[in-house]
């Protein structure tokens, strides 16, 4: 245990001299948020969240994009006093420093706070618009990202077998295979093309930890910006509301995130159970307290309320 905080210590220590050396930024206090992510105070007494990136292409294009953008909903990155945009050592992290917002996390077990997530996002998207960086990112279309999970998930069905949960793999399979069938089937291409063309761009991870509220609402953590079109972005905070509706179509949809024509690509969209699958792969790479068997109960109630929502929604998109 000493030995580890000896060690912390010491990596604590040689970044606060890189920071200085580097970044002429003299850090008062430095400690660890997560992996590459700390919080930092200066001796002029601002604070500040320094992050380490280790692509350095991603980092350049958030960059570019801050540079472009001005919206007060989103939390840029700022230059180091020596005027650095980011700083490193060889190649192995590039690191930058946003200002520190103090407030609280979002939960989306809280109603006012998934409105004030759909605020946020709005907001940012409009900002967001008729922005364009030279050597853009690409990336797949996100149900082509989808599907890789989906051969994930089929490399994980012994475990289901072994635990008697057969039926369960099966019906989140076959779902996932249907769903992502459909949804390919809507004109995704067009839509790229025009968010290309009018220089629209989204956040890409609207998770409740990516915002912090106060007096109002911030955004935070642009690592998966990309240029697409904004519904991706309302997909993913569909999939994130409904387990905390009680997968109610009729309420989801009363947060008006998304226009009645796209309505069908929407929902079809929102059926896709990848974050099903997120949260199961995930799981099985940490293996924390909660046991496999224990784990896979909970899903299969979320699933059994799960396909109350699919069958509402078919009947609404008919």
């Amino acid at each position: 245990m000493n030995n580890q905080l000896s060690r912390d210590d010491n990596r604590i220590n040689r970044l606060s001299s890189f920071l200085y050396v580097e970044g002429n930024l003299l850090a008062k206090k430095l400690y660890s948020i997560k992996q590459n992510v700390y919080f930092l105070e200066a001796s002029t007494g601002e604070c500040y969240i320094l992050k380490g990136h280790l692509d350095a292409a991603n980092m350049k294009q958030q960059w570019d994009f801050f540079e472009a953008i001005r919206s007060p909903v989103i939390v840029p990155f700022v230059r180091f006093p020596n005027g650095k945009k980011e700083i490193s050592i060889g190649t192995n992290y590039y690191w930058t420093i946003s200002p520190y917002i103090p407030g609280r996390k979002l939960s989306y077990q809280i109603e006012e706070d998934r409105e004030r997530a759909v605020r946020a996002v709005k907001q940012f998207h409009h900002h967001a618009s008729g922005i364009y960086l030279h050597n853009t990112l690409k990336k797949p279309l996100f149900y082509k990202r989808w599907q890789s999970r989906l051969y994930k998930l089929k490399e994980t069905e012994a475990i289901f077998h072994q635990y008697g949960y057969s039926t369960l793999f099966d019906d989140i399979l076959l779902t996932m295979k249907e769903s992502i069938e459909i949804v390919s089937g809507f004109p995704w291409y067009q839509d790229q093309l025009e968010a290309e063309q009018k220089g629209m761009w989204v956040h890409g991870d609207v998770a409740s930890h990516n915002f912090i509220q106060n007096e109002r609402s911030f955004i935070i953590d642009f690592d998966l910006l990309h240029c697409t079109t904004p519904l991706y972005d309302y997909i993913q905070l569909g999939q994130r509301f409904l387990p905390t509706i009680d997968w109610d179509v009729e309420q989801l949809l009363a947060y008006d995130m998304i226009d009645d024509e796209k309505l069908e690509q929407f929902l079809y969209s929102v059926f896709i159970p990848s974050d099903l699958v997120r949260e199961w792969l995930h799981f099985l790479s940490k293996r924390g307290l909660t046991s496999v068997e224990s784990y896979l109960q909970t899903m299969e109630m979320e699933w059994i309320q799960r396909k109350k929502f699919l069958t509402n929604s078919k009947i609404m998109v008919k």
